[in-house]
């Protein structure tokens, strides 16, 4: 976990209640502040957010605040909690909709600046279905204009069996791609 300004230190800022909440290590408390954090996209918690995620992630079935606290990483740009997020994807957890979060955020942070997509291509053999549909819904929503060979090699890739045998269960890449069409650069 990153060391910025400790997340106490935060406590004097002016989303002192925020920092607290995210602190409480209260599920309600936690959940609602990850919400607000991310829907109001209030930044600098970069650290109390860590502490939340880190202390919820040894909670399995805190997979709510857990979720929460992942999408409020990614919707506040805290960068510097990629390599975190890039260690977390390693876990080993019950419920995979976290897979598809990590990979979003990640995916999300990594473009942040410039067109990045090594980090997608890494996970195309995976087999994770939400975590190949993860990182296209980051690009997603980073809005990410993909060349014609990207998505060539991502729809490939999507029809692959191991991304199709629940496909009305889970959201699969091949929908998300589906969804993204309007991203695609022209080919004249």
């Amino acid at each position: 976990m990153p060391t910025l300004k400790t997340a106490k230190q935060l406590a004097v800022s002016p989303n002192k209640e925020l920092v607290s909440m995210l602190l409480s290590q209260k599920l309600p408390l936690l959940k609602r502040a990850a919400k607000q954090i991310r829907r109001q996209r209030i930044e600098v918690l970069d650290q109390a957010l860590a502490e939340a995620l880190d202390f919820v992630m040894t909670k399995p079935r805190f997979w709510e605040a857990q979720n929460e606290l992942i999408l409020a990483i990614a919707a506040t740009e805290c960068t510097s909690l990629l390599p975190y997020l890039e260690e977390l994807v390693h876990g080993n957890y019950s419920v995979t909709v976290l897979y598809r979060s990590l990979a979003l955020a990640i995916v999300y942070l990594q473009n942040k600046d410039k067109k990045e997509l090594s980090y997608v291509y890494s996970i195309l053999e995976s087999g994770n279905q939400n975590l190949f549909a993860g990182t296209l819904l980051g690009l997603n929503q980073r809005e990410v204009v993909l060349n014609h060979e990207e998505v060539q090699d991502f729809y490939t890739a999507a029809k692959c069996e191991v991304y199709l045998e629940k496909f009305r269960q889970v959201i699969s890449p091949i929908q998300v791609l589906v969804s993204m069409a309007y991203l695609f650069e022209d080919k004249d």
